[in-house]
């Protein structure tokens, strides 16, 4: 069973969340690309909730999936290379 995610009531508490879930600085590519597509996630939640930081949130959410593309996109570089 997948844990129960709980959208976070700010900004502050998204932080606070993927910090805690954050891969280990050597972790695969693929286990980093998946962190910051959940963080995109939980910052979009954010953005929704705490108003006064939505625009942060928001930034915060683009981010994320930018490094998540860029991740992807290396992986199917390297896939292709081997092929």
């Amino acid at each position: 069973m997948a844990p129960q995610r709980v959208a976070p009531s700010s900004l502050f508490d998204a932080h606070e969340e993927l910090w805690r879930r954050r891969p280990s600085h050597d972790a695969a590519p693929a286990e980093w690309m998946a962190f910051h597509r959940r963080s995109a996630e939980v910052y979009a939640a954010a953005a929704k909730v705490d108003v006064p930081n939505r625009g942060e949130a928001s930034q915060y959410a683009a981010f994320a999936i930018r490094r998540a593309r860029e991740i992807e996109h290396r992986l199917a570089l390297t896939l292709d290379c081997e092929a």
